[in-house]
Formats: structure tokens, C-alpha cells, sequence
């Protein structure tokens, strides 16, 4: 599967490079060794502040602060006297996971676990000859806190959000344990793959 040694290769060099979510990579490294499925862009969820020059240029958007874990208040004063130029929004996103499938079966499947795992956003579409099955929740929120380098809001209000914000992470990563738990009992079904160990090996990556 040409496809899925190319999407190990990238995975293991991020790895070694220190750009994967340290508290996913032992998920990220089963659901890998798992037959006829791999793993593309994934995130273990993130709360931040991020500043976007225009509504929907994503491309063009600046973090001022960007964690994988609760944010403190005053981290986010801090981020918030950079903010030079553009909407200013506070963000809170759920863990997020694409996984390509090689047959509709197993696109079925993880479909499936997603959804009994409490990922209650979960979807898959066919691309070409695969299948992209996205894991994902339903804890987002944006509220935007001001404009152009002012801050618009109180800081009673900026508490407030945050305090949400970091509630939903924690409560959406709270079920990466499940998750982690259906992927073990889908691996047992489906059978684990040798090219992940063999390029594990390779890269020095240790398969869990």
C-alpha cells in the first residue's frame, strides 16, 4: 500500500521532529499498525487565541497562543498584546483524527468507532479508491474578543471564555481513552500491519 508507506514515513519524520501531539502519538502509533488503515492530519485538540485578517482566510491567520491543554488567563493577556491587525478570536477544538480506509469495510467500521467512542461528528467520504473517515466531536467554540489589536471585551468576559473553552477540551479529550480502547479491539479484529513495524524499525520509531 503505497499510500500508507508514504503517510508512515511523514508521521515517523514528524515524530522525530517533535511536531506530532505528544499525548496522541501512542493512538496515533495503533491505529498505524492496524491492516489496511493510516492516519493523516490529526490533532489531539488545542484552545487558543488566533487572529485572522479577513473572515475565513484561514491560510493567512496568526496564533498568538496555541496549546494542547488548558490555557491560563494570563497567557492569554499576554497573547492578547500581540494582536496586531484582524479579527481576534478565541478558539476551543476537539481532538480530530482522518483516517484513510483501503476498502468500504473498514470505513464502515471505524465510522462505527467514532461514533461509540463519543465522537458524535463523525463522517467518511470516498476519495479515488480509499475511503477518509474523520473522527470528530462536537466541542467547538470561537467567540471573538476584538479587532485590529483591541481587545473589546472585559477581562470578567475574557475569564468566562476560557473557563468554557478549557472545559470542553478537557471534557472532548476525556474520551481519547475510549477511543484508544475500541482502536486495541479493532486491531484484534482486523490484524496489525508489517510495513508499520518494518518502517518503525527503520526509523527507530518504537511500534506500540
Amino acid at each position: 500500500m503505497k499510500a500508507k508507506r508514504e503517510a508512515l514515513k511523514s508521521l515517523f519524520t514528524a515524530m522525530i521532529e517533535g511536531e506530532v501531539d505528544e499525548d496522541i502519538i501512542g493512538l496515533l502509533l495503533l491505529i498505524n499498525s492496524i491492516d489496511g488503515i493510516y492516519t493523516t492530519s490529526s490533532c489531539s485538540g488545542r484552545i487558543g487565541i488566533i487572529e485572522e485578517p479577513a473572515l475565513g482566510a484561514k491560510p493567512l491567520s496568526r496564533w498568538l497562543v496555541k496549546e494542547h491543554r488548558p490555557i491560563e488567563f494570563e497567557e492569554a493577556k499576554r497573547a492578547l498584546k500581540k494582536a496586531r491587525e484582524g479579527v481576534i478570536f478565541l478558539k476551543s477544538q476537539p481532538p480530530i483524527f482522518h483516517v484513510v480506509a483501503e476498502d468500504i469495510e473498514r470505513a464502515k467500521r471505524l465510522h462505527e468507532l467514532g461514533l461509540a467512542s463519543g465522537f458524535k461528528y463523525t463522517t467518511f467520504k470516498a476519495i479515488s479508491k480509499r475511503y477518509l473517515v474523520e473522527i470528530n466531536a462536537t466541542e467547538y467554540l470561537t467567540t471573538p474578543l476584538g479587532r485590529d489589536g483591541r481587545v473589546l471585551v472585559e477581562d470578567e468576559y475574557l475569564q468566562f471564555a476560557i473557563e468554557i473553552g478549557n472545559s470542553m477540551l478537557k471534557r472532548s479529550k476525556g474520551r481519547l481513552p475510549r477511543l484508544k480502547k475500541n482502536f486495541e479491539k479493532l486491531r484484534e479484529e482486523l490484524g496489525e500491519d508489517e510495513l508499520f513495524y518494518e518502517l518503525a524499525e527503520e526509523f527507530g520509531i518504537e511500534g506500540k
